[in-house]
């Protein structure tokens, strides 16, 4: 039974990409029949992976038609490459996938990126449909039809626009999400009210992410779903003010990529974290962001169990990250930085000498 249920159109900008349709509710993966018009589909084609098959797949293929097929991908990122798209080209052409045929995306933004990606692209392209399964995905990297993969140690160098048809989120997957996970998600929900929503950073910072109830959450997720769409839909292909979602990721995608390299390496959220609060320390030294934002800023994430300190390390590296930066232009690195909480500003380019200073601040405090 849904309690509550949320509703947002996401209509882009860009033509001919077409509107999603966005629901979110408790229970709501059961209805998936009644909200899409799945009926008109050759074929139904699921991506998933081996942490959310054996909770879900069942389940999903039980309301949709027979002969839907699927392929269970192993978990991770080091799924998100070539070689992981080329094993769902595979299985879709294996299951007789035509260009009437859909792919739902079960997982979470891995499984988004590799799916929609493959469905993007294959046979130039069919529709898809998210349902993303964790906190990140619902809130951030399953909305917005980027889709894409890592490739030669660059984070989402290759990749596509396309939107999916929709988007389904049920809060209740996120029961079986493990606890570092969730908070990882939480990074993107506080990334949203800085950028966009003081209110809203002062709101999801009131308490601990574990400790709002389940209408909390969804109410949450639905703000921070809104505030993403608000801001893709009128800038579709990222041309100028959907590059304000950036903030953080320049050195965060730079640390997440090294730290791969390594026995223990970071999930997303907390690279983002620490990115968030050295691009912070970036934009007090351009003195845009005022010198007493910094710490409600920094204090956020450590009350939200996510870091702000990283392992020292040798900055060469993550600077050559940085400079490979797809967002970079003519060989500048262009950083989305705060003005203040609530309100940012992109295409700020930034001196290596700074960039340096604030990673080595946020090293120093370990």
């Amino acid at each position: 039974m849904i309690n509550t249920m949320h509703k947002i159109i996401l209509q882009p900008n860009a033509k001919p990409a077409k509107a999603s349709t966005i629901f979110i509710g408790t229970g709501i993966l059961s209805e998936i029949g009644s909200l899409y018009n799945l009926s008109h589909y050759s074929k139904i084609f699921i991506v998933t992976d081996e942490s959310v098959a054996p909770l879900l797949l069942d389940p999903l293929l039980s309301v949709l038609p027979a002969g839907s097929g699927s392929i269970t991908l192993p978990n991770g990122e080091q799924q998100k490459n070539i070689e992981g798209v080329q094993k769902v080209w595979t299985a879709m052409h294996d299951a007789k996938c035509d260009r009437k045929s859909i792919v739902i995306n079960l997982g979470g933004g891995v499984i988004g990126d590799v799916g929609g990606f493959a469905a993007s692209t294959y046979m130039r392209g069919i529709d898809f449909l998210n349902i993303p399964t964790t906190l990140l995905s619902q809130v951030d990297a399953g909305i917005g039809g980027k889709n894409g993969f890592n490739f030669k140690g660059v984070k989402n160098l290759m990749g596509t626009f396309k939107q999916p048809i929709g988007i389904l989120i049920d809060p209740k997957t996120l029961s079986s999400v493990p606890e570092r996970e969730f908070l990882s998600g939480f990074a993107e929900i506080i990334k949203h009210g800085l950028i966009w929503d003081k209110t809203y950073f002062e709101q999801i910072t009131a308490k601990k992410p574990l400790d709002y109830t389940q209408e909390e959450l969804t109410d949450i997720i639905a703000k921070s779903c809104q505030i993403k769409t608000d801001i893709v839909q009128s800038d579709t292909n990222e041309e100028g003010v959907r590059k304000l979602v950036n903030f953080g990721h320049t050195i965060g995608h730079a640390l997440e990529a090294l730290s791969l390299e390594t026995p223990k390496p970071m999930v997303h959220g907390e690279a983002i974290s620490i990115g968030m609060v050295v691009e912070a320390d970036i934009s007090r030294q351009l003195s845009l962001l005022p010198a007493n934002d910094l710490q409600p800023i920094k204090q956020a994430f450590i009350n939200a169990g996510l870091p702000v300190t990283t392992q020292v390390m040798n900055i060469a590296p993550i600077l050559e990250k940085v400079r490979s930066d797809k967002k970079n232009e003519n060989g500048n690195v262009n950083f989305t930085l705060l003005k203040s909480i609530g309100h940012a500003v992109y295409n700020q380019q930034v001196a290596e000498s700074m960039i340096t200073t604030a990673l080595q601040s946020s090293m120093q405090e370990m």
